[in-house]
């Protein structure tokens, strides 16, 4: 459960913190409230602590009504939370909570060959994903030959080997990323499961990590019991389909198709009949890293929690409510 605490008082953090279950998030800018209202399912609020920067205390009390209205919101004051903090976390409790997701996933995306877009598809997703909700994010990457990773990005960063042989070597971070591609020639010099201590250490670091792998790969293995979906990616061709239909047999019930760069009627028609989880459209500007198509497969893996995230009941469409309720409210007195 996570906790908005916008109080001074020293003890509701303490309260709080002394709870297992509970994530507690203090914040008591306006601004850094209304980021995290979403995800929290109690708030406690001391309005006379409140700085109000930018947005004004009014706004965030309309947001507070609103959440309490259709998720169950439980939010109070410090005293009246002090008086009895254990009920406070029960009512918490039974709120649907906000945009809450898990403390860990793993999702691999996977095919038996180049050329249908995993690599482009797997970093717009960790951008997208690093980029909402500013939570750790891992890539991992295992190919033959070259990394298509690094080849994507143009950036000067440590390769897999170094990161795994060498103590003072750490991952490159882009944009909020953690970066590990993969220099195959080196890698053979290790044994995978040295890779697995490795990766297992950084994985549990990290909320979300996004395995970007060629099938069958020597280095699957040593993180194949941690992922929780796999993807098998193809583009609208009949061969790509079909290695993605085999592939999916392979990987088991875990496993689901996601079809990418679809460009419209022509490839529907072709498509007939061959089942999918998530039909991806054909997007020029990929290194814009835009996330229209990171978005779509993190609703996919995610789910309601992800939907969320994505609606626009956010910190603009509040503005809005806000303000068209006072200019609403400055007519009816004129």
């Amino acid at each position: 459960m996570k906790a908005l605490i916008a109080t001074k008082s020293v003890p509701v953090l303490e309260a709080l913190r002394a709870m297992s279950d509970v994530e507690a998030a203090p914040a008591l800018y306006t601004d850094q409230i209304v980021k995290l209202l979403p995800s929290s399912q109690l708030a406690v609020i001391d309005f006379e602590d409140i700085v109000e920067y930018p947005y004004e205390i009014g706004m965030v009390q309309t947001m507070l009504a609103e959440a309490q209205e259709k998720r169950g919101l439980a939010w109070t004051n410090s005293e009246d939370f002090l008086s009895s903090p254990e009920e406070w976390v029960r009512r918490a409790s039974r709120s649907r909570g906000g945009r809450a997701l898990p403390d860990k996933l793993t999702v691999a995306l996977a095919s038996y060959s180049g050329g249908v877009g995993k690599t482009v598809l797997a970093l717009d997703t960790a951008l997208h994903f690093a980029r909402s909700t500013e939570r750790p994010v891992l890539l991992l990457e295992f190919v033959y030959g070259s990394s298509a990773l690094a080849a994507l990005t143009g950036l000067e960063m440590p390769f897999l080997y170094d990161l795994a042989s060498k103590i003072d070597v750490e991952p490159a971070v882009f944009r909020g990323v953690t970066m590990m591609p993969m220099d195959h020639d080196n890698c053979r010099l290790l044994p995978p499961e040295e890779f697995g201590k490795y990766f297992k250490k950084h994985m549990a670091r990290h909320v979300l990590t996004i395995v970007d792998t060629t099938w069958p790969h020597g280095l699957v293995s040593s993180i194949q019991d941690e992922v929780d979906q796999w993807l098998a990616v193809a583009t609208p061709r009949l061969d790509a389909i079909e290695n993605a239909k085999r592939l999916k047999d392979e990987l088991g019930p875990k496993a689901s198709i996601v079809l990418n760069a679809k460009r419209g009627a022509g490839d529907s028609m072709a498509l007939a009949g061959i089942e999918r989880a998530l039909d991806l459209p054909y997007v020029d500007r990929v290194d814009e890293w835009s996330g229209r198509l990171g978005r779509e497969l993190l609703t996919h893996v995610y789910g309601v929690a992800w939907r969320e995230y994505e609606k626009p009941q956010n910190i603009l469409a509040a503005i809005g409510r806000y303000f068209g309720r006072r200019s609403s409210s400055g007519q009816s007195e004129a």
